[in-house]
């Protein structure tokens, strides 16, 4: 069989292939703008809050032909970043009891897709937490923009809490107690234009 014979029954196949292929496009997450916030209470109703300061990672939007635009977020944090207001709290939280930072240097998040028009609305984000060594399926709760036109200029914020002994944080579970608050604030370098 020729050739050229075999190239024009393909070139068909692979132009419908190709245009099946969703369009990926990826924005960075602006380090010196995004944060990660937590706070855990103690049991004599006051609360252990801490931030870490520097969220890096990237949203992606994934635009699957025909079906809704989607997007992802990856995003990791430096522990030995946190900040907290008193010494002594950082030091214990930044020990083996609680992050052990110098064993588990990194808190990673990675979401599964979720449709992109959820930015604007708001909506959950479901992925895998992994922190202290530990790998746990999570859902955080994605506010609504508050520029929901143009969501992907503005801060896009995500809550939710985690169970820490979940993460095989145990310690100090007399003073402290299990549900630690999240909250993110993400911001997207180089944003504009890109919904």
């Amino acid at each position: 069989m020729k050739a050229w014979f075999v190239a024009a029954l393909l070139l068909p196949c692979l132009a419908v292939a190709a245009a099946l292929e969703p369009e990926v496009r990826s924005w960075p997450i602006d380090p010196a703008q995004s944060e990660a916030q937590f706070s855990v209470r103690k049991f004599w109703f006051t609360h252990v809050r801490g931030t870490f300061p520097e969220l890096h990672g990237t949203l992606e939007r994934i635009d699957g032909g025909n079906a809704a635009a989607l997007a992802k977020v990856d995003a990791t944090l430096e522990v030995a970043s946190l900040e907290m207001d008193d010494a002594d709290d950082r030091a214990h939280a930044l020990g083996p009891g609680f992050f052990d930072a110098a064993q588990f240097p990194v808190v990673h998040f990675d979401a599964e897709p979720f449709p992109l028009a959820e930015l604007a609305s708001g909506g959950s984000v479901r992925g895998v937490l992994a922190l202290h060594g530990e790998r746990q399926p999570v859902e955080f709760e994605l506010l609504p923009s508050e520029c929901p036109h143009q969501p992907f200029d503005c801060v896009i914020r995500v809550r939710g809490n985690i169970s820490r002994s979940a993460f095989g944080m145990r310690k100090w579970r007399g003073v402290l107690f299990d549900k630690v608050e999240l909250d993110l604030r993400i911001v997207l370098r180089t944003a504009t234009g890109a919904g």
